[in-house]
């Protein structure tokens, strides 16, 4: 192995007595170079983006919920409260109902999603139902259920009539027009008497592993249904994995080519030392030596455009972070500018895609070497 790394250390730095031959290096390296540069900067971008969602997610969403297996409604629900409280006293536990109705304005009237919360004391809109409704803060409006009562001219819908006291933040995810009610208030639209759903449960200091760890505590409970914060956002988890999937095999395609054009360059090295090549294999190299000659050739070039690519991304995509220099509108994203996320595991998955790319041009190119007879370099020097 000695002999082979000192013949590729040789080769690799006298190539630049070539000039032909150093400037298809220079292309290879530069290729996969910026190969690893755009990859790391993409993904970093990425990331980025998908860690301010993740953020965000958690701040505002539920980190926990348990609802029956069968039904709707949720038997002793103080109860398992109180069980919960003493089991993990930091968890914030909140009583949830849900239910449609029609919410009507001076102006329009539109379907909404009702949800009662146990934690709030007043009624409140999001964004996607205000602009419906053409309604602010302070504004009166009524809600309809689809429940009946009886009266002296027969059986009417349910109506409350409430006053709106803020505009409150979209649920993420959530598309349709969403009202939040006191859950006594919402009991009585929805249900007409003290029945509860769901509980929702959140913990800041340890939102993903909240789920395994009510598993835990409730896990006689055979007919409590418990989902934790990635089941509870599947979709959107699943879409921010396949994005950075199809955006990886997208920009990888950089060190593809990048790989192709390597596998020229060692297949021109291997033309240009053929009588070398050939006196060592008279001397008595091996064939799978002498390819393992190139593959250490190739992967040398690789390392050095792989982790010179890969400090130029790292240190970019953190300069681009720290300055902020690309700003993003206001009020449109969650973020005044773009973020960019160095992720270790990520820089190093594109290190050692790059390395293993290399690694199988070179292979590839230096396959005809254990064909060629000894003599055949020699014949015509």
């Amino acid at each position: 192995m000695q002999a082979e790394l000192h013949l590729a250390r040789r080769y690799l730095f006298g190539l630049r007595r070539r000039t032909h031959v150093a400037t298809v290096t220079l292309i290879s390296l530069g290729g996969l170079a910026t190969g690893v540069f755009a990859l790391i900067v993409t993904l970093s971008l990425l990331e980025g983006f998908q860690s301010s969602i993740r953020r965000d997610l958690v701040a505002r969403a539920a980190h926990a919920r348990i609802s029956p297996i069968s039904g709707r409604v949720l038997e002793n629900p103080g109860e398992l409260a109180s069980v919960l409280h003493e089991a993990l006293p930091e968890v914030e536990i909140v009583e949830i109902v849900r239910g449609n109705c029609l919410v009507s304005s001076s102006t329009d009237a539109v379907p909404a999603s009702v949800i009662g919360r146990s934690d709030i004391n007043s009624a409140g809109v999001d964004p996607v139902l205000a602009a419906r409704l053409g309604i602010g803060a302070g504004s009166k409006i009524d809600v309809i259920s689809s429940r009946q009562r009886l009266t002296p001219m027969g059986p009417l819908p349910i109506r409350i009539r409430l006053m709106v006291s803020k505009i409150a933040a979209a649920e993420p995810g959530a598309e349709a027009g969403i009202l939040r009610l006191p859950l006594k208030e919402a009991q009585r639209i929805l249900w007409g008497k003290a029945e509860v759903e769901a509980l929702q449960l959140r913990d800041p200091k340890d939102p993903w592993g909240l789920g395994s760890r009510l598993r835990g505590v409730l896990q006689a409970r055979n007919d409590l249904e418990i989902s934790d914060l990635r089941q509870l956002n599947t979709s959107l988890l699943l879409a921010l994995s396949m994005e950075k999937i199809l955006i990886f095999i997208a920009v990888g395609l950089i060190l593809v080519v990048a790989a192709l054009n390597l596998l020229c360059n060692v297949a021109m090295v291997a033309a240009e030392k053929r009588r070398d090549l050939a006196v060592l294999a008279g001397l008595g190299l091996e064939s799978i030596r002498l390819r393992r000659l190139f593959l250490l050739l190739g992967i040398g070039i690789g390392s050095m455009a792989a982790f010179f690519g890969a400090g130029a991304g790292v240190l970019v995509s953190w300069a681009l972070d720290r300055s902020g220099a690309l700003p993003l509108p206001r009020g449109i994203f969650v973020v005044s500018s773009v973020p960019f996320t160095v992720n270790p595991s990520m820089v190093l998955t594109v290190i050692a895609a790059a390395l293993l790319l290399s690694a199988a041009a070179s292979w590839a190119a230096s396959r005809p070497l254990a064909r060629r007879e000894a003599a055949e370099g020699l014949r015509y020097e």
